[in-house]
């Protein structure tokens, strides 16, 4: 099979700037996790991801639930973070987070009951996928487990965070 160099160029010019003039690829640009990447690298990881939208009011996933395995990255909007022993104790805005440990681990369920608060706008990634992209392509799984760290090292800094309720869950409500 003969491979135009030329046009694989001008089609791969013209892929990334449909991406460029996305306002979705805009604003996971703008999130402060993304300020350190380049714009080919962003462009790869935003393409990784699924977009899911959810309206005020709506539960994405409830304490105790089995995972989907999906992590999700908040790019507009806000949710609130409960669980039955604590009620409401996190919000999370864009930026942030959540589902992260659920993905990390298929066997433990949902920590933490996430509802959104406004309507919002996630950016998914189920882990199946993940694992799919990590054997296919190892330049873009080697990204995408960067991107993940740097989301775990961000989320084990916050003391509200999922792990931490889980934490005193497991403990009996001690700190």
């Amino acid at each position: 099979m003969y491979i135009n160099h030329a046009t694989q160029a001008g089609l791969t010019e013209a892929y990334a700037a449909t991406r460029m003039a996305n306002p979705l690829f805009n604003q996971f640009c703008e999130l402060p996790i993304c300020q350190q990447m380049q714009l080919d690298e962003s462009m790869q990881l935003f393409s990784s991801f699924d977009v899911e939208k959810h309206a005020s009011g709506d539960v994405i996933y409830t304490a105790a639930s089995e995972t989907d395995k999906t992590m999700r990255l908040i790019v507009s909007g806000s949710v609130h973070v409960s669980s039955p022993s604590f009620g409401i104790y996190s919000s999370l805005k864009a930026g942030d987070v959540f589902g992260l440990f659920s993905f990390l681990d298929a066997s433990r369920p949902h920590a933490a009951t996430v509802t959104a608060d406004e309507d919002i706008t996630l950016l998914c990634i189920n882990r199946d996928y993940f694992n799919l992209i990590t054997v296919e392509d190892a330049a873009l799984g080697n990204l995408l487990l960067r991107f993940m760290f740097r989301l775990l090292s961000q989320m084990s800094l916050k003391p509200e965070s999922e792990y931490a309720a889980m934490r005193h869950d497991v403990r009996g409500g001690l700190s």
